[in-house]
C-alpha cells in the first residue's frame, strides 16, 4: 500500500530530530522553546466540516455539481421581474429541496466521523510523565512526538512507537496488522540493538539519545533512522523496530517505546484515502444525453423566443397587444422582447434537465446495493462473512461486464496448502491424504474440509506418511537406541543426511512464530505495578527463558526405550518391510538383501510414562497415521504463520518428527529425529522479495559450531544458483534433472513448487559477507537495492536438496461459475505469479480451458521472437477459420483458442510496438492465462483491455499484489481470503468466495443495469412530456411565455406527485428470478451488447414524449373548444391527464408486483388529487393575477373532464402498448424468452406439483430437493456454485 502511495516530503531536509521528551522536562509541547513543537499531536480529525464552516463549504461543494449550478441560475433568473415565469418563492422549492437533502447526508456522514474521532482520540494508554517519574494513564489525544509509552498484550499502539524494550528477554514482539495491512498474521519486531545503558537494564530515564528519522510519509514497509551514541557511534533503525498506528501488540506481555510520528503524520493516516470516484459506463451515457437535453433546451427557449419577436412585430401599435403590459415604449421593441423572453422560456423549460433524476438515481442504487449486501445467497458462513458493498455508484456496470481477470492463488484455489509431494535427492515421495471408510468425507473429497484447517495449528491431521520417508526417519530413531541390542545393518542410506537437513530447513527457513501461553502484564491501566505473576506459563516456558537469559546451551535428549516385540501389530502407519519397495523407497544396495525392520510399539503402559516425560505423542494421544516420533512439547503450543505455504511445510516436518519447538530474534529450537532437541542460532535472516524470488536463514549449529544457509525458492531462482559440481558431476547432474522432472510433475497435477537447498559457510566468508550486509543495512540511500545486491553474493553455489509440492485446491463451485460466466459472453483472463504448469492444470480444471480447446503457447525470448509468434498464431487462427467449411458442409462447433503467455514474454507484448497485435489475438483467444506475471504488469494488462478496446473490465483477487489490477479495472472485487484484506480495501465490492461472482453478475448485475437502464429512459421521458404540452399551448398564447399550469404543480409534479413509483420500481422490478437468470447465462449478454439503454434510447422517449404531449394537449384543446371553460380548469384536466398516463406508462413497463409498486403508484395519484382540491380549496396561488380557487372542484363535476382524461389517457398509452406486444411476439429477445420458459415451468408446477428436476439444471429448484441433512456451508455452496448441468439453451 505505502509503495502505491507515495507521500514522502519532496522539499526540506530528509530527516527530522526527536527529543524525548522527558529530558525537555515540564515544558508544554506546543511551548515555542520545546524541540518537537513543530510535530503534530496524536489528535485525528477526519471530518470535513465544523458547526461555522458547515454550511459554506457544503454549498460550495455541492454548487461545483453542473446540475445545481443551473438551477440556481434559473432560481435567481425568476427572481427578475421581466422574466419571471413561475412564482419567485415556490420556484426555489426544488432546488432548495435536492440541496437540503444532500447537505443532510453530508452532515449525517461527517457526524460519524466526528463521533469515531472522538471515540479514538479519547482510547486510553499509559504514558510516561516527566513529573511524576512514572506511567500515567492518558488518552490517545494527549500523546506527542517524544513521549514514552508503555502497551501490553492485545493493546492496540496509538501511535508510531520506536521499539526501546520488551519483555521479552530476547528483545522481540509480536504486532497483528490487520487494522493496517488487512493481514490477520503475526509480524515480528525487535528493540533497538546497540544501545548502551548504566547496569545494561532499559529504563525511561536512562534513554537520553535523539532520534533522527525521516520525514512522515506513507511508506508503511520502509522505514530508515539512526541514534547517535555519545561516542559518535551511529545506531541503525529499520522497520523492524517501528510499531505503527493500529497495529495489535500480540504473544508479549508488554513494550515500551518512543513515539516518532503522532497523529496525522503516522504511516497509517498518511494511509488513508478517501474512496476513489467511479462513472458507470450508464452514468457516461446519462450525462451524454443530458448534453442533448442542453442542446433541445436551447433550441426551445430561441425558437419561442424569435416567435414571441415574430409575433410582437406584427402589431404596430403597442396598446392594441391585449394581456400584454409594458413598463414603457421602448419594451416594444420585438429583439429586446425576444432576448427577455429567452431567459424566460429558460424558467419554463427548465425541467427539459431532469434535477430529480441525480438525485433519484443515487437513492434508486442506495437501494439496490442494500439488497445486494443483505442477499443470504452471498453470505459464507464458514468464515461469517457476507457481501459488502464499498462502492455505491457503479452497481449498474456488474451487468455489463465483458472482461474478467483473475488471480488464480486464492481467487480460484482455496490458498490453503496441503503437503502432496516432495522429491529429496532425486527421489520422489509421494503423499495421499488417509481416510477411515466410515469417516464423513467433506465435499471436497477430504476428511478435513479445507475451510476448518487453520493457519494455527501444530501437526497435519490428514497427512499420510510416505512410506520411504518413514522407513529413514525410523532408522535416525533406531540409531539413537544405544541401549537396544538391534540387529541393524550396516547400510545407511545416502539420502538420510539430505532427508534430515531437508526437514529441517522446513521447520527453520521461515517466519512461523511458536506461542506458548496468556500473556499478562504487571502494570495495571493506571500505570501502577501490581503484585502477581504471569498466569498460564508453564514449567516449558520458565525452563525457556531461563536458557534464553542464560544462553545456556540445553542438554541433548535421547529417545526413551523402546520395547520391540517379535510380532509386530498391525496398524495404520506401520512399517512394511523394505524388501517391498515402494514408491519413494530408494534402491537398496544388492549386498544388504532384503532387510526387515519391525515396526516401533509400544507394549506396555510403562512406555506411555517415558514417551510423556520426553514430549512425545502415542498413538492414544492422538498421534498422526500411528507416528510415535512426533515431539509434542507443550500441549498448548501453536503455530503461527503468515502464510499458508509455510504452515503447510512447518506442519508436514513436525509430522515427520522435525518439530519446531521455539523460535526467536537470534535463536530456534527444533526436535530432530534420532538427535533430540537442537538449538540452532540464527545470524541472519534473508527475506523473501519478488525480485530474488528466494527466502533464505543462516544458523549456527551450538552442537557442532558449523555455519549453514539453508535456502528455499522458486525453481528457477534456486536452480539457477546451485554449485557448478551439479553441472560436473554425472551423478549430482543426474539428482538435478530427476528433480526438475519431479517439479515439473508437481505443476502439471496443478501443485505449487518449491526447492529446498543449503549452503556451508566458512566463518571467514560469513564475517566477511556480514561486514557488507551491515553497511547495506545501515545506507541511508537505495538500502533496499544494496540489500538486495548482498544477498545475491552469498545466495550462490549452493548444494540442491529437494524440491516440495503443495496442493492449493479449487474452491468449491469454480468450474460451474467460470463455465456460466463464459456461456454469459465474458472472457475470462488469469493472471498469476506461478508457473505455467501449474496454471494450464488449474485452467483446466476450472474449466477456463475446454476439452477440446486448442493452447496457443507463447514463450520467447526477446521482442523479435515475440512478434513473430504472435503473428504466427493469428495466421494460424485465420486460416482455421477463414477456410474449410461451406454452406454444404456439415456445421461443426466452432474451434475455440486459449492464449498461454509467460511473464518474460508478456513484458515484451505490453511493448507499444506489440500491444496491438498482441490485443488482436487475445480477442480471438476464449480465454488468456498469463503466468509469471508481476502486480505491475497485471495492472498493465487491465488498462491496455480497458483503454485500447473499450470494453468494461472487472478484475478480481485476494492479495497485495492484485491491487494494482483492481484499482486499474472499472470494477474491482477483492476476496476476503487468506492473503489479508489489501485487495478488499482496494475494491468496490468485497465477496468471500469466487463462486457468488456468477450471482452477483448474472443476477444481481442484471438486475441493477436493467432496472437502471429503464429508469434513466424513463426519467428523461418524464421529464420531456411536460415541456412539449407547454409548447404547444405557446402557440395560442404569442409566445409570451404564458402557461396553462398552476406552478405549484409544475414545480411538485417531478418532486412528489411522479416521484416514488419510478424509484420503487428501480429497487424492487424484477424481469427473471435467480433461478431463471442463473439457468441462462446468456440472458446476461443484453448487457454486455448494452441493448437496455442504447444511443437510441433517449431519441425514443423523446419521440414517445412528443407523441404523447400532441395528444394530450390537442385532445384537450379540441374537447373544451365548444365549452365555456377557463384557463385553469383545461390546464387541471391536462394535469390529471399527464400524472395518470406518467404512472401507467411507468406500469406497462413493470415486469413484477409487489405490493410497494403498487401501493406507491395510487397513493402518488391519490395525493396529487387530494393536493389539488385542498389546493383549489383554500385559494392561494403564486400565480398573480391569476385565480385558482375552486378549480379542482368545478372541474370535477363535469362529464366532459372525465371523458377527455380517459381517452387522453388511452390514445397516449395505445402505442407504447402494441409496441411491447410485438416485442414480446414478433421480435422476442432473451429476456422475453426466458420469461415465457420462467411462465411455464410455473404452470407445470401448478398442473402438476412437480418439476422434472433432471433438465432444468436450477440451482435453487435442486436446492428445494435436497434433504435438510446438509450442513449450511452445503447449502451456501449448492445455492450459489453447485454444479449444474444445462440442456435448454436460448437462441
Amino acid at each position: 500500500m505505502g509503495n502505491l502511495i507515495n507521500k514522502s516530503n519532496k522539499s526540506g531536509p530528509g530527516f527530522r530530530t526527536v527529543v524525548p521528551n522527558h529530558v525537555v522536562g515540564d515544558i508544554p509541547p506546543k511551548h515555542k522553546s520545546h524541540p518537537n513543537r513543530d510535530y503534530r499531536s496524536n489528535r485525528i480529525k477526519t471530518t470535513k466540516y465544523s458547526v461555522l464552516t458547515f454550511l459554506p463549504k457544503n454549498l460550495f461543494e455541492q454548487f461545483h455539481r453542473f446540475a445545481n449550478l443551473y438551477f440556481i441560475l434559473v432560481v435567481a433568473l425568476n427572481w427578475v421581474p421581466q422574466v419571471q415565469a413561475f412564482g419567485k418563492e415556490i420556484a426555489m422549492i426544488p432546488v432548495i429541496f435536492v440541496l437540503a437533502v444532500t447537505a443532510v447526508k453530508d452532515a449525517f456522514e461527517d457526524f460519524r466521523r466526528y463521533k469515531s474521532d472522538r471515540k479514538i482520540n479519547h482510547h486510553a494508554c499509559r504514558r510516561y510523565s516527566s513529573s511524576d517519574k512514572r506511567y500515567v494513564k492518558s488518552e490517545w489525544m494527549e500523546i506527542h512526538a517524544g513521549d514514552f509509552v508503555h502497551l501490553a498484550c492485545d493493546e492496540i499502539i496509538p501511535a508510531d512507537i520506536l521499539l526501546l524494550h520488551s519483555s521479552d528477554p530476547l528483545g522481540i514482539c509480536h504486532l497483528e496488522t490487520s487494522n493496517l495491512d488487512g493481514e490477520t498474521n503475526l509480524k515480528q519486531r525487535q528493540i533497538v540493538h546497540g544501545l548502551k545503558y548504566e547496569r545494561k537494564k532499559f529504563a525511561v530515564e536512562k534513554f537520553k539519545y535523539n532520534v533522527e528519522c525521516e520525514l512522515p510519509n506513507a511508506e508503511i514497509y520502509k522505514f530508515n533512522g539512526f541514534i547517535k551514541l555519545e561516542s559518535g557511534e551511529k545506531v541503525s533503525l529499520n522497520k523492524d523496530n517501528l510499531l505503527l498506528r493500529g497495529c495489535t501488540i500480540k504473544n508479549t506481555d508488554f513494550v515500551e517505546g518512543i513515539v516518532l510520528y503522532a497523529g496525522h503524520e503516522t504511516k497509517a493516516m498518511l494511509n488513508n484515502r478517501n474512496p476513489r470516484y467511479k462513472r458507470s459506463k450508464l452514468e457516461r451515457r446519462i450525462n451524454r444525453d443530458v448534453i442533448y437535453c442542453v442542446i433541445l433546451l436551447l433550441f426551445l427557449c430561441l425558437f419561442c423566443a424569435i416567435a414571441s419577436g415574430i409575433w410582437l412585430s406584427n402589431f404596430e401599435d403597442s396598446t392594441t397587444v391585449l394581456f400584454i403590459p409594458f413598463e414603457s415604449l421602448e419594451w416594444y421593441n420585438p429583439y429586446f422582447q425576444g432576448f427577455v423572453v429567452f431567459f424566460t422560456y429558460i424558467i419554463i423549460f427548465q425541467t427539459v434537465i431532469p434535477l430529480p433524476l441525480y438525485v433519484s438515481v443515487e437513492i434508486v442504487k442506495l437501494g439496490q446495493v442494500y439488497f445486494i449486501n443483505n442477499d443470504i445467497e452471498l453470505y459464507y458462513e464458514p468464515m461469517d462473512k457476507r457481501m459488502e458493498c464499498r462502492a455505491l455508484n457503479i452497481t449498474e456496470d456488474l451487468g455489463q461486464i465483458e472482461y474478467i481477470f483473475s488471480d488464480k492463488t486464492g481467487t480460484l484455489t482455496e490458498n490453503q496448502m496441503e503437503f502432496k509431494s516432495c522429491t529429496i535427492g532425486g527421489t520422489d515421495y509421494p503423499h495421499t491424504p488417509e481416510f477411515e471408510e466410515e469417516d464423513d468425507f467433506s465435499e471436497t473429497g477430504s476428511r478435513y474440509s479445507l475451510a476448518n484447517i487453520s493457519r494455527t495449528s501444530s501437526v497435519m491431521e490428514n497427512l499420510k506418511l510416505e512410506p520411504g520417508l518413514e522407513r529413514e526417519i525410523s532408522r535416525m530413531c533406531l540409531r539413537s537406541l544405544n541401549s537396544v541390542n538391534l540387529d541393524l545393518p550396516e547400510f545407511i542410506s545416502p539420502n538420510s543426511q539430505r532427508i534430515q537437513e531437508f526437514f529441517l530447513l522446513m521447520a527453520i527457513c521461515n517466519t512461523v512464530v511458536v506461542t506458548h501461553h496468556a500473556h499478562e502484564d504487571l502494570m495495571d491501566d493506571c500505570g501502577s505495578i501490581v503484585e502477581g505473576h504471569y498466569r498460564g506459563r508453564n514449567k516449558s516456558q520458565d525452563d525457556l527463558d531461563k536458557v534464553s537469559r542464560s544462553g545456556e546451551t540445553p542438554q541433548k535428549k535421547s529417545f526413551p526405550i523402546l520395547n520391540l516385540p517379535d510380532t509386530p501389530i498391525q496398524r495404520k502407519g506401520a512399517l512394511p518391510p523394505l524388501g517391498q519397495r515402494e514408491v519413494g523407497t530408494p534402491p537398496l544396495s544388492k549386498k544388504n538383501g532384503n532387510i526387515h525392520v519391525p515396526p516401533i510399539t509400544i507394549s506396555n503402559s510403562g512406555d506411555f510414562d517415558r514417551f510423556r516425560e520426553f514430549g512425545m505423542s502415542t498413538p492414544s494421544e492422538g498421534s498422526i497415521a500411528g507416528s510415535s516420533y512426533i515431539s509434542d512439547g507443550s500441549q498448548n503450543s501453536r503455530y503461527e504463520a503468515e502464510s499458508p505455504d509455510e504452515l503447510a511445510l512447518v506442519r508436514a516436518a513436525c509430522t515427520y518428527g522435525c518439530r519446531l519447538i521455539n523460535r526467536s530474534v537470534d535463536k530456534v529450537r527444533v526436535w530432530l529425529p534420532g538427535e533430540g532437541e537442537v538449538e540452532f542460532e540464527i545470524l541472519e535472516v534473508l527475506q523473501f522479495d519478488s525480485t530474488r524470488k528466494r527466502m533464505s536463514v543462516i544458523v549456527k549449529n551450538t552442537n557442532n559450531k558449523e555455519l549453514v544457509m539453508f535456502t528455499k525458492g522458486a525453481d528457477t531462482a534456486v536452480l539457477g544458483v546451485l554449485h557448478k559440481k551439479f553441472k560436473e558431476d554425472k551423478e549430482l547432474h543426474r539428482l538435478v534433472k530427476e528433480s526438475e522432472k519431479h517439479i515439473l510433475n508437481y505443476a502439471m497435477q496443478g501443485l505449487r513448487t518449491l526447492c529446498m537447498a543449503k549452503k556451508i559457510l566458512t566463518r571467514k566468508e560469513y564475517d566477511e559477507w556480514k561486514v557488507k550486509f551491515n553497511e547495506a543495512s545501515a545506507a541511508m540511500d537505495n538500502r533496499e537495492e544494496k540489500i538486495l545486491q548482498v544477498a545475491c553474493e552469498i545466495e550462490k553455489d549452493l548444494e540442491l536438496l529437494g524440491a516440495t509440492g503443495i496442493e492449493d485446491k479449487l474452491q468449491e463451485g469454480v468450474p460451474e461459475t467460470i463455465e456460466k460466466l463464459r456461456k454469459a459472453g465474458i472472457k475470462v483472463w488469469v493472471l498469476t505469479g506461478d508457473k505455467q504448469e501449474t496454471a494450464i492444470q488449474v485452467a483446466y480444471s476450472s474449466k477456463l480451458i475446454g476439452q477440446k480447446d486448442q493452447v496457443l503457447i507463447i514463450n520467447a525470448e526477446n521482442l523479435t521472437c515475440t512478434k513473430d509468434l504472435l503473428e504466427h498464431h493469428i495466421q494460424q487462427i485465420e486460416r482455421d477459420t477463414g477456410g474449410g467449411q461451406t454452406s454444404s458442409s456439415p456445421q461443426t462447433k466452432k474451434q475455440e483458442y486459449t492464449l498461454v503467455i509467460d511473464g518474460r514474454t508478456l513484458a515484451y507484448a505490453l511493448n507499444e510496438q506489440l500491444e496491438d497485435l498482441f490485443l488482436d489475438l487475445a480477442q480471438k483467444c476464449t480465454s488468456v492465462v498469463c503466468c509469471r506475471s508481476t502486480p505491475i504488469q497485471k495492472g498493465s494488462v487491465v488498462k491496455i483491455v480497458r483503454d485500447k478496446l473499450n470494453k468494461l473490465t472487472l478484475a478480481i483477487g485476494d492479495g497485495a499484489n492484485d491491487v494494482s489490477m483492481i484499482q486499474v479495472a472499472d470494477v474491482g472485487i477483492g476476496i476476503s481470503g487468506q492473503e489479508g484484506m489489501q485487495a478488499v480495501m482496494a475494491s468496490d465490492f468485497a465477496i468471500s468466495r469466487f463462486m457468488f461472482l456468477q450471482r452477483l453478475l448474472l443476477v444481481h448485475g442484471h438486475w441493477c443495469y436493467c432496472r437502471l437502464a429503464r429508469f434513466s429512459s424513463f426519467m428523461f421521458y418524464k421529464s420531456l412530456g411536460i415541456e412539449f404540452t407547454m409548447l404547444w399551448f405557446q402557440l395560442y398564447s404569442g409566445y409570451s411565455g404564458s402557461l396553462q399550469f398552476n406552478s405549484l404543480f409544475l414545480l411538485f409534479i417531478h418532486v412528489l406527485f411522479t416521484a416514488f413509483p419510478p424509484v420503487i420500481n428501480g429497487v424492487f422490478d424484477k424481469d427473471l428470478m435467480p433461478s431463471t437468470l442463473l439457468r441462462f447465462p446468456e440472458v446476461y449478454k443484453m448487457g454486455i451488447e448494452d441493448k437496455q439503454y442504447t444511443r437510441f434510447s433517449f431519441f425514443f422517449a423523446l419521440l414517445d414524449s412528443i407523441y404523447q404531449s400532441v395528444i394530450l394537449y390537442w385532445v384537450a384543446h379540441f374537447a373544451y373548444q365548444s365549452e365555456q371553460v377557463g384557463i385553469w380548469e383545461f390546464g387541471t384536466t391536462q394535469m390529471v391527464s399527464l400524472i395518470l398516463i406518467i404512472l401507467f406508462t411507468g406500469a406497462i413497463d413493470t415486469y413484477s408486483w409487489i405490493w410497494p409498486q403498487w401501493l406507491t403508484m395510487i397513493l402518488s395519484f391519490v395525493f396529487f388529487w387530494l393536493f389539488a382540491i385542498v389546493c383549489h380549496a383554500i385559494w392561494f396561488t403564486f400565480d398573480h393575477p391569476a385565480n385558482p380557487y375552486w378549480v379542482m372542484q368545478n372541474t370535477l363535476v363535469k362529464p366532459i373532464h372525465v371523458i377527455t382524461v380517459v381517452i387522453i389517457t388511452v390514445l397516449s398509452l395505445f402505442p407504447r402498448f402494441v409496441i411491447r406486444i410485438f416485442q414480446r411476439t414478433v421480435f422476442p429477445d432473451s429476456i422475453v424468452k426466458a420469461q415465457f420458459w420462467e411462465k411455464s415451468q410455473h404452470n407445470r408446477r401448478d398442473s402438476a406439483h412437480s418439476i422434472d428436476t433432471q433438465d432444468t439444471g436450477d440451482v435453487i429448484s435442486n436446492h428445494e430437493t435436497r434433504t435438510d441433512t446438509r450442513s449450511s456451508e452445503q447449502d451456501v455452496r449448492m445455492r450459489n456454485g453447485g454444479s449444474t448441468k444445462t440442456t435448454t439453451t436460448i437462441a
